[in-house]
């Protein structure tokens, strides 16, 4: 099979593209960073411009501009799925799949919800105002099926905030953290898990039928805590309850803490019922990587 990946050198791309590869199917990378070999690698303005000049069984929709997209930039993140849009035409290609984000339910939170696929919308960055109209355009498109997926946050050692997060975890030093890091309920997403789901939906081509949303998460919870715990074995300073109660009354530390204490508990139970794949926890992802 033929398969399509923008984003093909980001965060997801970079493991993704050599994985499908060696699944046996041929990957047209495509990407704003990497020069062009008008081969097998195209840049996204080639894509742009319709020179991509190959039959295309399946296209992935990785590439974005980045998390911290803002309003100035927002135009630029919906044009990216415009333009992936607008040249499956040209590429032959009727299925699509959508990596979007999971923040278009909201953002962290001390509320105990659990979001499933049918939960309301309520993006409050433009990011996450982006990826839900990027989705908007996918699914008034009656030319393509579509499959949609919404992310947590990738566990990755890379450059974003918990990939730097997780790298100071990793150096074994003493992290102060507050008690409610181990109470709060957190949903992320590895690269296994995905890796699985996509094993499923290439020899299941005819899965993509229509346009169907699903949350993508490892399986189960984890509190931030448990989480840094895990990945480094370090011994986390805990600081006094009352220390936390304090700067919760403090407008813009609150909001700093929601986002490092906070909830935000996704359902995958519909991607599992339907697609019949084993996920695995983000603690197994963790320990896998790191073995």
């Amino acid at each position: 099979m033929i398969i399509a990946v923008t984003g093909a050198s980001g965060s997801i791309g970079i493991e993704l593209v050599p994985f499908l590869e060696g699944l046996g199917h041929s990957v047209i990378k495509i990407s704003s960073s990497k020069p062009s070999d008008n081969n097998f690698s195209f840049t996204f303005k080639q894509l742009a411009n319709q020179e991509i000049k190959l039959n295309v069984d399946l296209f992935i929709h990785l590439a974005s501009i980045n998390a911290n997209v803002d309003s100035e930039s927002f135009n630029e993140e919906v044009g990216l799925t415009k333009t992936v849009l607008l040249s499956l035409p040209s590429l032959g290609c009727k299925k699509l799949i959508f990596f979007s984000t999971a923040k278009v339910y909201g953002d962290n939170s001390f509320l105990d919800n659990i979001f499933t696929e049918t939960s309301d919308l309520n993006p409050v960055c433009s990011y996450s105002n982006a990826k839900k109209i990027c989705e908007e355009l996918i699914l008034q498109n009656t030319l393509i099926d579509s499959l949609i997926f919404r992310m947590p946050p990738l566990i990755n050692y890379s450059t974003s905030n918990l990939g730097k997060l997780l790298n100071l975890s990793k150096k074994n030093l003493p992290m102060p953290t507050f008690k409610h890091g181990f109470e709060n309920k957190r949903s992320f997403i590895s690269m296994i898990n995905i890796q699985s789901v996509m094993t499923f939906v290439t020899e299941n081509i005819n899965f993509i039928h229509h346009h169907k949303i699903y949350n993508i998460s490892d399986d189960g919870i984890v509190s931030l805590n448990d989480l840094l715990k895990h990945n480094s074995g370090n011994s986390l300073i805990v600081l006094p309850n009352f220390l936390f109660t304090l700067l919760q009354k403090i407008s813009f530390l609150r909001k700093t803490l929601e986002k490092l204490f906070g909830n935000f508990e996704l359902d995958n139970s519909k991607l599992k019922s339907e697609m019949g794949v084993t996920l695995i926890s983000t603690k197994d992802a963790l320990s896998s990587t790191n073995s």
